[in-house]
This record gives structure tokens, sequence and C-alpha cells, in this order.
């Protein structure tokens, strides 16, 4: 029986070192093995707060 999981993706901007959403998970669905036949949504969402603008984004699979 597979299991849901969820992996949760978060980007400022404020640094040199983050990385977009979309490399994020790019990268985490590469290293997992993540196919479309496991891979549920991806929700996404973005807020800004005294000028800094947060994006978020929870990626539901089957493992």
């Amino acid at each position: 029986m597979n299991k849901v999981q969820t992996k949760h993706f978060q980007y400022t901007g404020t640094d040199d070192f983050d990385q977009s959403l979309d490399d994020q998970i790019n990268e985490f669905i590469n290293k997992e093995g993540i196919t479309t036949e496991n891979l549920i949504d991806v929700k996404f969402s973005g807020h800004s707060d005294q000028g800094v603008a947060t994006y978020s984004a929870l990626l539901l699979f089957k493992k």
C-alpha cells in the first residue's frame, strides 16, 4: 500500500543562496524518482509582508 507524503518548499529570494521553487521541486522529484504515476498535486501560495515576498509550494506524492 502506498502512503501519501508531502514535501514543503519555500523561497524568499532575500539571499543569493535561495533556490527558486522550480529548481527545488525539480531537484527533489529527480532525487526521489517521483513520476507522473505517483505525483498527486502541487499547491502554490505567496504573500508579502513588509516588502518581503515569500513563496511556498507543497508537493503531494505517493511513496
